[in-house]
């Protein structure tokens, strides 16, 4: 029989391949393991792992890669023999015999006693059924010599005994789970192929999409070549996609037959499933035994432990068999999604039971659902889902049941649709004198209390809240805490921080009483923005930590109370200049409230411009901005949040010198309300309209406007914003020309920070800070604390300015072409020219960066930082990083000079 050698030989590697170091503890040539298997679905890159990993790793390997025609024991004997040969030339195997088990007996009694540590590679072998096959690979393993290890690459799990070598320790595995990318090889796969990698963010909404499937990866990067075309791609990243239903049908086609499709389908409606789910769900004969055939088929079917009984789809072929539904009749699918509703209930999951109810299409089985499974899902948070099932039903069933206008009232407050909200309260309010509304009064009265608190009239919301608590709550357990959660933040907004801070630890108590994690939740984020606006960040992030602590013991993180405590974590850890934290919240942030819209996460986002402004990092800020503007013209947000959001748009604008911005925004702002700025947001939009009027020279107008801000800080303690307020005068008078009243403010910034730890709102002065501070530091009589703290600004905002001119001009070619042309630069820059990466690796250890941080800005690995860097390092006769430091600010010093 004639041998086609391609077949023994292992694939060619794309052109792009990520090497994959981590995986390397599942390649150590270990006499006790027998068996290396590498199972999951197509196009998770299971044979380029092992094609790029041994060559990598100096194993010697003979591969045999199979197809449907080598399912007969003669045709693979003839293969399995002529790959051992090419491992072992020196052996004399015989010829194939009768049976495949004869032929591995004669093969095994021929193999050495030792030799070199190897592998025997089979590649496809969901390929092999045959049970002759089977047998004598069963009897290889039980004989292969202690030197050699077997792997077998294949969607499905062998059937050779995994059970038993597993609890002897004789068998290596590596699942999906294990080649699904992370971050870092990610970022690696697209630096390597896109000129504008995607940002961190865009990245990770790419890898909570795809589950990092490497095929679903590569589509995403083959077809961008922008940032901003990535984003776009990666919001049409659905299982839908032509592209996937096309490669879903052929996979679908080649592994079922029709009756095994149709049960797949069945399945598409539920969002994870068992053989006791599946039984209360659809009719037929061994289901179980069916339902066991598919998960050992190989497709996009994951346990959701290794040996439990629920399973899941991974998300886009779920998308896939959600749009592939049609094929089931009309009536069949809502009989199905009937009977998973039904089922859910009765497993005591309302949320999945509520999306299959929806989907049902049965008005009066979803009211009834929803009306009595309303209060518990509104407690954990299911606002999206609840949503999608109000609209199913329609205002015309919402406004005669006063507990589903309830309902709705919570939910698009939730959602932030305040006019939606006010829609309800006049349902509310003009059907109140029925005894069935009555009997709701304390819940209703709690809602128009939350409203008023959110068209910012604190002042009415008190006495609703007030009302609340002294009427019985007969639909939803939660009311008087939640009404005292209202008082409290009334209280808050109303600038009374310590009767505030007194309700917060009241309502805290009672949440954990209650056992209600979400408003305890809530309310560790309040009482932590109370104590911040107190100046007292140290005691606040204490209070995270406990709140932290609560997510992570009671599974809160996919909470949207969760994305409140990231959010306020990534604020006061930019304060302190913790950017890689500060980052870090931000990005988990976005994470909890990605399902829902980018709007949901503009304050996260938010977060990550701050970040890269404070890193002097343009090219991150300008894409962050981007979002920003994105994000901002797509809702309608209350004060706070767009406060936050002009802040950072003001910072951008000045590092830009960018007036006209400036001047259009000063136009179109909320207008500035001195007299209310009784809270931190106020004080914000404020203190936004005078960083504008001084950026324009306008220095009057900004002064007044902070002097009217610091009678109520004074006043009412709000300690934070009065830090700020300061050093927002300390620039007004430096730009004017007041040198001595600007040291004064400078002075009593210091000193106040002394008790807030501000250090980012100080660094947003810009390149104002470092003349202002070596002023102030020259001039003396600062105390000891005050002239450390000096000292530290004055080395971050050095160390922030050197990384945007190391990060502005060492991505300019321009500029490094007149650099290597330079006749008095070292020899070896001219010599031994560097690469492109490397000139940017050399900027940005000029900068400050340790090697992950090098890997974060570029968008590659830290394993691929340091080939850089040690490649520069030789080209230059570097040894320490001391020298390259030296070096980077020699040429950056012979630049700036000219």
């Amino acid at each position: 029989m004639s041998l086609i050698p391609s077949k023994l030989s292992p694939p060619p590697l794309p052109p792009w391949v990520v090497a994959r170091e981590r995986l390397n503890v599942h390649f150590v040539l270990d006499e006790r393991v027998r068996l290396q298997v590498v199972q999951a679905p197509a196009g998770y890159g299971k044979s380029t792992l092992l094609a790029e990993r041994l060559p990598a790793l100096e194993q010697e390997a003979a591969w045999l890669r199979l197809d449907a025609q080598d399912d007969a024991p003669a045709r693979f004997a003839a293969y399995f023999r002529a790959a051992l040969t090419g491992l072992l030339p020196e052996a004399e195997l015989a010829e194939p015999q009768a049976t495949f088990g004869d032929s591995v007996a004669a093969w095994l009694a021929a193999l050495p006693a030792s030799h070199p540590p190897c592998r025997l590679v089979l590649d496809e072998c969901e390929h092999i059924r045959h049970p002759e096959i089977l047998e004598g690979l069963g009897l290889w393993l039980r004989h292969q010599p202690p030197w050699l290890t077997l792997s077998l690459i294949g969607r499905v799990a062998p059937p050779l005994g995994l059970a038993a070598l597993r609890l002897r320790g004789e068998l290596e595995e590596v699942d999906a789970a294990t080649l699904a990318f992370d971050l870092e090889e990610a970022q690696t796969l697209c630096a390597e192929q896109l000129s504008f990698p995607p940002t961190r963010v865009s990245l990770e909404r790419a890898l909570r999409r795809t589950e990092g499937w490497a095929m679903a990866l590569n589509w995403l990067v083959e077809r961008t070549t922008t940032r901003a075309g990535f984003d776009a791609l990666v919001d049409r990243l659905q299982g839908s996609h032509p592209d996937f239903v096309a490669w879903f049908d052929d996979l679908l086609g080649e592994a079922l037959d029709e009756a095994d499709r149709r049960l797949l389908l069945q399945l598409g409606v539920l969002e994870r499933f068992s053989p006791p789910l599946v039984a209360r769900l659809l009719e037929g004969h061994r289901l179980s035994q069916r339902l066991d055939d598919l998960i050992r088929a190989g497709l996009f079917i994951q346990r959701l432990a290794p040996h439990e009984q629920w399973c899941r789809f991974h998300p886009l072929f779920a998308g896939y068999l959600h749009h592939r539904r049609h094929e089931l009749s009309l009536e069949t699918q809502r009989q199905l999604h009937r009977r998973a509703s039904q089922a859910w209930l009765a497993l005591g999951d309302p949320a999945l039971a509520l999306a299959q109810a929806i989907e049902a299409e049965e008005p009066g089985p979803l009211a009834e659902l929803i009306e009595t499974q309303g209060p518990t899902l509104l407690a954990n948070g299911h606002f999206a889902l609840l949503a999608r099932g109000l609209d199913a039903l329609g205002d015309t069933r919402l406004v005669t049941s006063p507990r589903l206008t309830l309902i709705h009232g919570w939910v698009s407050h939730a959602q932030y649709q305040f006019g939606r909200t006010r829609q309800a309260i006049d349902w509310i309010e003009a059907q109140l004198e029925a005894p069935e509304w009555q009997a709701l009064a304390a819940e209703f009265a709690t809602l128009r209390a939350q409203l008023a608190i959110n068209q910012g009239d604190a002042e009415r919301a008190a006495p609703l809240a007030e009302a609340a608590l002294a009427l019985p709550a007969r639909y939803l357990a939660a009311t008087p805490v939640s009404a005292a959660a209202i008082l409290a933040e009334s209280r808050f907004v109303l600038g009374h921080l310590e009767e505030s801070l007194s309700r917060v630890l009241e309502v805290e108590r009672e949440a954990a009483r209650l056992g209600d994690d979400q408003l305890l939740l809530w309310a560790h984020c309040h009482h932590s923005e109370t104590l911040v606006a107190q100046g007292r960040l140290q005691a606040a992030y204490d209070v995270q930590e406990r709140a932290l602590a609560l997510v992570e013991r009671g599974g809160l993180e996919r909470l949207p109370t969760s994305e409140f405590l990231y959010r306020i974590r990534s604020q006061l850890l930019w304060e302190w200049h913790r950017l890689e934290e500060s980052e870090q919240a931000a990005l988990q942030g976005i994470a909890v409230l990605d399902s829902q819209g980018e709007r949901w996460g503009l304050q996260c986002h938010i977060g990550l411009a701050k970040v890269a402004l404070s890193r002097g990092d343009q090219a991150q800020a300008a894409d962050h901005i981007r979002r920003l503007h994105k994000v901002l013209a797509e809702g309608d947000y209350h004060i706070d949040w767009l406060a936050n959001a002009h802040a950072t748009l003001l910072g951008w604008w000045q590092a830009n010198d960018d007036r006209d911005a400036v001047a259009r925004w000063l136009q179109e702002a909320p207008p500035p309300q001195p007299a209310a700025a009784s809270n931190h947001f106020v004080q914000c939009n404020v203190r936004n309209h005078a960083r504008a009027l001084t950026l324009l020279e306008r220095f009057d107008e900004a002064e007044a406007l902070l002097e009217a801000l610091e009678e109520h800080t004074a006043r009412l303690g709000l300690i934070t914003d009065a830090n700020r307020n300061r050093l927002c005068l300390a620039a007004l008078a430096w730009q004017r020309g007041r040198q001595e009243a600007a040291l004064e403010h400078l002075r009593r910034a210091l000193e106040l920070a002394g008790r807030t730890g501000l250090t980012g709102s100080f660094l947003r002065l810009g390149r104002a800070l470092p003349a202002m501070l070596q002023a102030l530091l020259a001039a003396g009589g600062l105390a000891r604390l005050d002239r450390e703290r000096a000292e530290r600004l004055l080395s971050l905002a050095g160390r922030q300015r050197d990384f945007g001119q190391a990060v502005r001009l060492m991505l300019d070619d321009a500029v490094i072409e007149d650099i290597v042309k330079r006749p008095d630069v070292p020899e070896l820059i001219r010599t031994s020219p560097l690469t492109r990466r490397e000139w940017q690796i050399l900027g940005l250890i000029h900068a400050g960066l340790s090697n992950e941080q090098i890997a974060e800005q570029l968008g590659v690995a830290p394993t691929t930082v340091k080939t850089h860097i040690r490649s520069l390092y030789q080209k230059q006769d570097i040894r320490r990083r001391e020298e390259a430091i030296a070096l980077a600010g020699d040429l950056l010093a012979r630049i700036q000079g000219d």
